[in-house]
Order: C-alpha cells, then structure tokens, then sequence
C-alpha cells in the first residue's frame, strides 16, 4: 500500500477541483467503507457536492481504511501537476482513453478520469514522474568500446529483472513484487525500479485517546539510467545492497554479464589541481556561457577526521594568483559548480563526489553537463575505451 498522506489530497480545496460526477464514481467502490463512517454519497451529481464532509472523513482515516482507496489517491495526488498534466492528456489519446474537456479539468479531474478507465496508465505515468526528477547519481563505465542503442526491453526482460530483484528483496527482508518501468528516449533509457522496505511497527494513536499498533511494509521507488552513447549506468538507490544488486542485474539482463558495469572510479577532481581556473573552460560546449567553482570539501584526516568546507561565489576569483598553495594540502572530496547556459537566466548546480557520485538535474541540459565534465576530464574514459571514442578527451 503506498505512503497515505490526507493532507495532500483531501482538503476540500482540492477535492473541489474535481467533477462530482467523475468523483461519485470514483468513490462508489468505497461507498460501504464511507457510509460506515457516517458518509453518504448524494444520488445526485451536482453543484451542492457535500465536499466538506467527504474532505473530514478521509482526514481522519481509521485502521478500517480500504488500501485499494489509498493506493488510488495516492496516484492521483503524486500525478496531478500542472508540470504532468499535458503528458496526461497526451498518454490519456495514445491510450485511447476520453477525458471529459465540456469544463475545463483540473489537473486533479484528469488524473482522476485516467485512473477510472485505466489505473495501470497512471502507475506507469508516476512512475515515469519519478525516474525523470531524481538529480543525485552514482555512476558506473560499461565494458564496451563502442556506443551502443538505448536499451528498449521486452517484457520477458523486465519480468527477469523483477525476478532476480524479488529473490533479493525477499532476501533482506523487503518482500516480493518489485516492478520494473522502462522510459527509452533518445540514447538513453530510464528505469523505474518500485519496491518495498522492510516491515515498519509504529504506535499508532486513536481518536478515543487509546493506542494501537500498525504494521506496515512501506513503499520505495529507485531510478538506473543506461546512457547508450557513454556506455555507462547511473543509480540513484539507498544503499550500497541495492547499487549492486542493480549492477548487477541490468548486467545480465541487458548485456548477459553481471560483471559488464565496472565498480571503479569514475570521476576525478584532478584537473582542479592540474589546471586551476582553466579546468573550467567551457571552449568545446558552446551551449554553455560560464562555469564557476563555489564550493570545495576537502578531508584533512586525522584521528578527528577533520574537514574543512571553502564557499565562495567564485573561488578561482577570490584565490587569484595562490591558488595553488590554497588547493594543497588533504584531499577534495567534494566540489560544486554553477553552470550557466546560453539564454538561460537561471544557473545550473553541478555537484562532483569521487569516486562515483554526481548530483545534477536529468533533464534536457544534462548532456551538455556530461559532456562538459568528461572534456574538462573531470569524468574518466571507460575502461574500453580507444581513442576515437574518447576524442574529446584528447583534445584537453
């Protein structure tokens, strides 16, 4: 059952936004479960919609609550943006499916309209909202040599991989029923990977001041991006268990070698120290006006571990001259860029951990970012890679 929060769905703000008609449909599943908490849905579709009192009774939901209902309003919530809503309507007529347009809908009516006809849709559609908002990486170098197609996999290909994935999660405690989403576009292909947690027991109150227990197993959503033309696979997961298993099954599935994505380093903060400001030229992406390093995190060791954090709007500028003596010394764990495009006003937030992590938005500008890191060489070449392949690496 996924995470219910009735705050963000039920205020009766929100619920205003919706048709009656298309709500009394919806909730008609669920009218016994209302009833019983002192709710009648009205025979009637009309201006007079008892929203208030539908918006009290599902702001307190007691242990009775049906997790079909949940699970629905859930998806609806999590899907219903104004950033979503034209991908709605557009998979809504790729699907076939009609949407009522005599009033303007709201976010919230399609949304709702969509999972009457076909709820599957609408899961796939958050999960593709997730795999497409998630900004913080680890990344691993495949072993070909050569740029290879965005993977788009068969059924019988996602169904492995939630085999191979259930055998883990049930494993450590997770349970079963992972499920895999595929989102090819263009050389590359997202994926979302949807699973459980181990089970969770919390004191519950009750509204008659006495307490309860609930136990539940909640829900949690991963993202792997294969990028075809680097060869190489980024993971956006909770820990170091998930990473691997990751690895290693998109490894086999994909590429029938679990061993296929290399676990060794892939980013470097060597050319700060090399080249100083001129690591961060900008010659060879034009789309891109300026970089700025504002903040470095450099680990001096110890038996206190000490750490020492330099922030500025522009490091190289406040240096000058010294900025040599003032990068030596310890090691930089961390640096944070601010990347400006041409005709964006609004910079970009590049953040670089070696060995492996990099925490930028994936979105349309994040391939000029990729290709900005690896000729500025703050990005290894894959371990295959020759020299035709890693051209623009070459020319630094």
């Amino acid at each position: 059952m996924a995470s219910f929060n009735p705050r963000s769905f039920t205020s009766p703000d929100r619920l205003k936004s919706i048709s009656p008609k298309h709500l009394l449909k919806f909730f008609a599943t669920w009218s016994g479960y209302l009833s019983d908490r002192g709710f009648a849905l009205p025979a009637e579709a009309d201006d007079n919609f008892p929203y208030d009192e539908l918006a009290a009774v599902l702001m307190k939901p007691d242990d009775k609550v049906p997790p079909e209902m949940v699970d629905a309003l859930f998806y609806v919530h999590e899907t219903a943006t104004k950033e979503t809503a034209e991908e709605l309507i557009e998979a809504a007529e790729q699907a076939g499916l009609t949407i009522e347009k005599g009033e303007e809908p709201s976010d919230a009516d399609i949304a709702l309209q969509i999972w009457l006809q076909k709820p599957d849709l609408l899961r796939r559609q958050h999960a593709e909202t997730v795999a497409f908002t998630r900004s913080r990486f680890i990344y691993f170098a495949g072993r070909s040599s050569k740029h290879r197609p965005a993977p788009d996999p068969s059924g019988e290909q996602t169904g492995a991989m939630q085999e191979r994935m259930d055998e883990w999660f049930d494993r450590k405690r997770r349970g079963k029923g992972a499920r895999v989403f595929a989102f090819p576009r263009g050389t590359k292909t997202w994926f979302m990977i949807r699973h459980g947690e181990p089970m969770r027991r919390e004191g519950r109150h009750q509204d008659d001041g006495g307490s309860g227990i609930a136990y539940y197993r909640p829900q949690k959503h991963d993202v792997v991006i294969y990028d075809g033309e680097s060869d190489e696979l980024a993971v956006n997961a909770g820990t170091k268990g998930e990473t691997e298993l990751y690895l290693r099954t998109f490894g086999a599935v994909i590429f029938d070698d679990e061993d296929y994505f290399d676990r060794s380093n892939r980013f470097t903060l060597e050319p700060l120290l090399e080249k100083g400001e001129k690591s961060l030229d900008n010659d060879t992406v034009p789309e891109i006006v300026k970089v700025r390093l504002i903040e470095i995190e450099r680990f001096w060791g110890g038996k206190a571990k000490e750490k020492e954090v330099r922030k500025a709007n522009d490091l190289f500028m406040a240096w000058g001259d010294d900025w040599e003596r003032r990068l030596a010394g310890g090691s930089i764990d961390r640096a944070v860029f601010k990347v400006k495009f041409d005709g964006d006003g609004k910079e970009r937030t590049v953040a670089i951990l070696p060995p492996s992590l990099a925490r930028y938005d994936r979105d349309a500008d994040s391939d000029l970012i990729d290709r900005w890191l690896k000729d500025q060489g703050f990005c290894r070449p894959n371990a295959g890679d020759d020299e035709d392949d890693v051209g623009v690496l070459e020319d630094d």
